[in-house]
């Protein structure tokens, strides 16, 4: 198994034998824009094709606890790769749910930007999928519980994305194989009873967590934080966790730094990889 950490939720996860891109948003440095960029392109997209409207009207709602995020441009980096080397050797892409920060938001109100067209997209559902068509998806699927291919599955998983009310749909995975390690994508999710289920009927032995503590007004803490990772921590004490989803969203409440600071307090500093954007984690087969 091959762990690739691309920038923010974007990762490239090669798993028996196939490769699938996670969370696949490409856009360059700072062209997705920012919350108070949003109200021009809900503006510019009420109309038109019914299939963006669930996309634009729930950027309407998003609001940054602290006034000073409203103008920093976002993908605050850049790619650490060529969008071609990105997409190379990919066999599909998963997409746990559409927001910008996770398949891109352009003017027109489409998102898939510098994608592959043609590579197979799984959806979590067909609201989401009716997006990914109207952005130019030409094989867009809809995951309802598994993908399966050889002696290997991916498992759609619950997430909880929000501490106050969940700021939409969204999912994570489960990896699993009897020739590789089991790895869990726990995706935009607060620690709850959901994530600690997974937990404990898969035993994974790799967890990627997205945890940059971002906060929005309505929706409270989106994803995990320090102390969301410690009980990841303490449920799955022999797993190697890895923390992903950093330093490119202007509404986070963690960075990269902030974060080391804070494991390392906790006494847990050891049990967490943060990579850097383009950094590989690679991890043997599972034993026979």
């Amino acid at each position: 198994m091959k762990f690739q950490q691309i920038r923010n939720a974007t990762v490239k996860i090669t798993y028996d034998s196939k490769t699938f891109l996670i969370d696949p948003w490409l856009a360059p440095q700072y062209m997705t824009g920012c919350f108070g960029l949003l109200p021009m392109i809900i503006a510019m997209n009420r109309r038109g094709d019914p299939r963006k409207k669930y996309v634009i009207d729930h950027c309407a709602t998003w609001k940054p606890v602290d006034p000073k995020q409203k103008w920093i441009m976002c993908p605050m980096q850049p790619l650490p790769m060529s969008v071609a080397a990105i997409n190379r050797d990919v066999d599909a892409y998963l997409c746990s749910h559409v927001h910008l920060d996770h398949i891109g938001l352009g003017l027109n109100g489409k998102g898939c930007e510098k994608l592959d067209k043609n590579i197979p997209i799984y959806a979590i559902n067909r609201q989401d999928s009716n997006y990914l068509e109207f952005s130019g998806m030409k094989d867009v699927r809809v995951l309802e519980d598994r993908i399966t291919y050889g002696e290997a599955e991916v498992i759609k998983v619950k997430a909880i994305h929000g501490t106050k009310v969940p700021c939409g749909d969204a999912c994570g995975y489960v990896f699993r194989s009897p020739n590789e390690k089991t790895l869990y994508v726990a995706g935009d999710t607060v620690w709850c009873d959901e994530v600690a289920e997974t937990i404990a009927m898969y035993h994974p032995d790799v967890i990627v967590t997205n945890n940059c503590a971002a906060m929005l007004v309505d929706n409270g803490r989106l994803i995990m934080d320090d102390n969301d990772l410690e009980k990841v921590c303490a449920a799955a004490p022999e797993a190697v966790i890895i923390a992903s989803h950093m330093d490119n969203v202007p509404h986070a409440t963690l960075t990269r730094k902030t974060l080391d600071e804070k494991l390392k307090e906790k006494g847990i500093r050891e049990r967490v990889r943060i990579p850097e954007d383009g950094e590989v984690c690679t991890f043997d087969e599972r034993p026979l």
